[in-house]
Parts: structure tokens; C-alpha cells; sequence
């Protein structure tokens, strides 16, 4: 893990079957079917980071040799500018400068990244040491820095109320329970400290197109195999989940106009977007009321 990466890495070889269990299952079923070599396996990372449609043909922004510093430049321009443009405002890149953030969920630290870039003093948890390969290796070649830490969100080895802000990517672990890591995340902020998470909605456009084309669903799920999905949310059910922290703001984004059915089109994206965008991303704080309860156990 602290040994520095060969500046002519290629393909990484025999990490793939390992680095299958750093991802979300939701990606599993969407990118992994076919040949598993190391350069599709390159090429499904590269649409799940990127936020790429299936329904998009490979452009010339993926071409760039996998793991590269152009190949991660590349990933960083799809997901930020193209594809998911509401990112840097609502996971506020530029706003935590001088405080310590905790990144923790699926991905190869394309946001994470952008957090250091503005100031931030930024420390990645994840329990697959070959995914925070992959988030160093990004790092290292932008020449930022960071603490990378091979642990489980389960059991984060912070210091309690040591971080300002957490950054959570992903709610799923294996087990599709993420109670304890949430208590993980409320033990380790500040109070007052903030928590940014992303979750798959459950109210999408695919619930709707379920809902008013149901035959042309029918047809659709016979002519392809069922894919295992993630865990998905309500605004209720995450307001609900998230019920330790106060001050919650959820919004909903991530929505591509070729996901959107035919008779749909004709409207505005940033409409259909906020109605049946595939991701809802909440902020909330530690009350800081809990410095009381830390300070009568102390």
C-alpha cells in the first residue's frame, strides 16, 4: 500500500475478481456481463466512475490507457462536466477548505479529489485495499495528498467528533445494511459537522415508466434478464434513516434525456430531473447538541 506506483503502469493484472466486491451490485449487474480481461474490466470501471449511460456508444474519452493520468482526467471531465454537471455545486467541492473530510463508499475517488484540490484535508476509508489502490493512484498523480485508510466503514479507527465534513458515495454495503455504518459517520463527525450522501431514488424514471407504460416494461424484462438492484430511497425513508442528524435537505438528480421515455421528452431536463433524476443527495449536520451528551460522559 505505501510503496509509490511505477510511473509506466499499464493494465493491472489478477486484480479483477478482488475488485469486484469494492462495487455497488447495481453496477455489477449493469457492467459486468461478457469477457472479464483487464481492459473491459478497465472499460466498466470507466462507465461506472464516469456516470455513463449504457445506452451511450464508447467515445474517445474512454480510449485513453487505462489508469493513466489522461485515462483518470478523462473520467473526471465525463462525471463533473458532461454527465452528472450537478455534482461539484451540491457535494460543494470548493466550500470546505481547512477542514478534515472523510470520503467513504464505492469509487475511484474522482470526487474525493476534488475536495484536496480546494484545501480540504482529505482521508478515504474503504474495505477494498484494491479500490484505494485505485483512489491513490489518482492522487498521486495529480500530486495531491491525502490519508488512505484500509478499514471497514463499520469500524472507522477515527477519533470520535475528529472529522468536519463525510462524504458518502454509496449506503449499500454487502449486506445491504447501512445502520451501522451510519453510526460510524455520527460518531466520528464534529457536532455541527456535516454529512453529504448520494443514494439511488427509488421514485426514478424507472419506477415511473413502470408505472404508466407497464406493457412496454413487460416486453422489456422479457427480452432481458433481470439485474440485481441496489438498495433504493425514498426522501422519507432517507430523512428517516439519516434520523440522528438534524437540518435535512434532500435533492434529486441524475437524469440523461435518453433514459427518458419518447412521449416524456418534450420537457425541460432540469424538470424532469428534479421529478425523476436517479439519485438523491441529502445534507444534514450533527445536532451540536451532541458536544453535551460527549461532555456529561466525559
Amino acid at each position: 500500500m505505501e510503496a509509490p506506483y511505477s510511473g509506466n503502469l499499464r493494465i493491472w493484472e489478477g486484480w479483477t475478481a478482488p475488485a469486484l466486491r469494492g462495487l455497488p451490485s447495481s453496477f455489477h449487474a449493469s457492467f459486468l456481463a461478457g469477457p472479464h480481461s483487464p481492459a473491459a474490466f478497465a472499460e466498466r470501471l470507466f462507465a461506472f466512475e464516469a456516470l455513463t449511460p449504457r445506452t451511450r456508444a464508447s467515445g474517445k474519452d474512454d480510449k485513453a490507457e487505462p489508469y493513466s493520468l489522461q485515462w483518470y482526467l478523462n473520467i473526471e471531465n465525463q462525471r463533473h462536466r458532461r454527465q452528472g454537471r450537478w455534482i461539484p455545486r451540491l457535494l460543494e467541492f470548493s466550500k470546505h477548505a481547512g477542514e478534515t473530510l472523510l470520503g467513504i463508499g464505492d469509487g475511484m475517488g474522482t470526487d474525493c479529489l476534488q475536495y484536496a484540490r480546494h484545501g480540504a484535508a482529505v482521508i478515504v476509508c474503504t474495505d477494498s485495499a484494491e479500490q484505494l489502490s485505485l483512489i491513490r493512484r489518482n492522487f498521486e498523480l495529480r500530486g495531491l495528498s491525502g490519508r488512505f485508510v484500509h478499514a471497514s466503514p463499520r469500524v472507522l479507527p477515527l477519533e470520535a467528533a475528529s472529522i468536519d465534513v463525510v462524504c458518502m458515495s454509496s449506503l449499500a454495503p454487502e449486506d445491504g445494511e447501512p445502520g451501522p455504518v451510519l453510526d460510524e459517520v455520527y460518531r466520528v463527525l464534529k457536532p455541527g459537522g456535516k454529512v453529504l450522501a448520494v443514494a439511488p431514488a427509488r421514485y426514478d424514471v424507472a419506477f415511473w415508466s413502470r408505472l404508466c407504460f407497464p406493457l412496454q416494461h413487460w416486453l422489456w424484462s422479457r427480452a432481458k434478464p433481470a439485474e440485481q438492484e441496489a438498495a433504493r430511497y425514498s426522501r422519507h425513508g432517507l430523512r428517516r434513516l439519516f434520523g440522528k442528524f438534524v437540518e435535512h435537505r434532500i435533492h434529486r438528480r441524475q437524469l440523461h434525456r435518453s433514459q427518458v421515455p419518447h412521449l416524456w421528452r418534450w420537457a425541460p431536463m432540469p424538470i424532469l430531473e428534479r421529478l425523476m433524476g436517479r439519485v438523491l443527495v441529502l445534507k444534514a449536520f450533527k445536532p451540536l447538541s451532541a458536544a453535551i451528551a460527549v461532555q456529561a460522559a466525559a
